[in-house]
């Protein structure tokens, strides 16, 4: 079954002016395609463009060219259009004094939410982030990962398809990120497409479905994650067995228990390793491929290697 484009943008480009006749170009030319129930990881260093993208798709500026669309329909500042999507800023900061429920009535009601139809929606919210018995209690008393929680919470209010994450893992605890990230995964699951914006590559590689790597405002590379990792695995470890002489040439290998432990690059090294063992009648335990993590990726793209 094929899934249908939630987002999409055709050639999105972003020129801010700098005064004196000077300009940035903040986006260039960015395509991107990301599916209905996707988790998608927008990634990139500081000034890469992602926060100008991210404004663009929820309508607050416009392209300087370039297309952009929610569900095949363009990106616009119409209010339809805003209310399609659901956003988590970085910094999600609320009155600590008022309770959850008190948070999401007044952030609701900004939202033009008001009545019976909006203490449905709180309750429903509520349910989904698992703060429903805590509702009552002032923000105050919350943990970081709960406050991080009540603010998928207002996110999700307006019943959007699409919700963007900023950084919703950012100065969590190990338990605080777990919870999170399970929250994720069950919106995704029930349909919910995700768009993330972290630095933290490690939570990226637990929870993305496909990412896009943005540098300098042009995209580097966009792809399953899974696939994007495979590619990339080219490197090996080598472990022989028994005691090895201090003459081993260009090979570095390592003492790991009672083995030795070799890492090649590539494929041809791995033949040449090979081959230089046999000669020397040294026995081969094991040839371990090494995986390539999301941040070798991530590396590699941004430094054009």
């Amino acid at each position: 079954m094929v899934k249908e484009l939630a987002i999409k943008t055709n050639k999105l480009t972003k020129i801010y002016a700098a005064g004196f006749k000077k300009s940035i170009l903040a986006l260039n030319e960015v395509s991107i395609n990301i599916y209905e129930g996707e988790i998608y990881a927008l990634l990139g260093p500081n000034g890469a463009g992602k926060t100008t993208l991210t404004k663009i798709l929820l309508g607050l500026i416009r392209p300087t060219s370039g297309e952009a669309f929610i569900f095949g329909n363009p990106v616009n500042s119409d209010w339809k259009m805003r209310i399609a999507v659901g956003y988590l800023p970085e910094l999600f900061r609320v009155n600590p004094k008022l309770t959850a429920y008190s948070t999401l009535k007044y952030l609701g009601e900004l939202s033009g939410l008001k009545g019976k139809e909006l203490k449905n929606k709180i309750e429903i919210v509520l349910s989904k982030v698992g703060l429903s018995d805590v509702s009552h209690r002032k923000v105050e008393t919350f943990s970081k990962g709960m406050i991080q929680r009540l603010g998928i919470a207002q996110a999700l209010l307006n019943d959007p398809k699409i919700l963007f994450l900023d950084e919703p893992t950012e100065g969590l605890d190990p338990l605080g990120r777990i919870e999170i990230r399970n929250l994720i995964f069950e919106l995704a699951r029930n349909g919910m497409t995700i768009l993330l914006n972290s630095h933290l590559l490690s939570e990226v590689e637990m929870v993305a479905n496909r990412i896009g790597i943005l540098n300098k405002g042009k995209l580097v590379v966009e792809g399953a994650l899974d696939d994007l990792l495979a590619g990339e695995s080219c490197d090996f470890e080598v472990e022989v067995s028994g005691e090895i002489d201090n003459n081993m040439g260009e090979w570095n290998f390592q003492k790991k228990n009672s083995s030795w432990i070799c890492k090649v690059q590539g494929i041809e090294n791995l033949h040449k390793i090979m081959d230089f063992l046999k000669n020397r009648n040294i026995s081969i335990k094991a040839i371990r491929p090494i995986k390539t993590s999301l941040e070798d990726l991530f590396v590699k793209y941004i430094r054009g290697e």
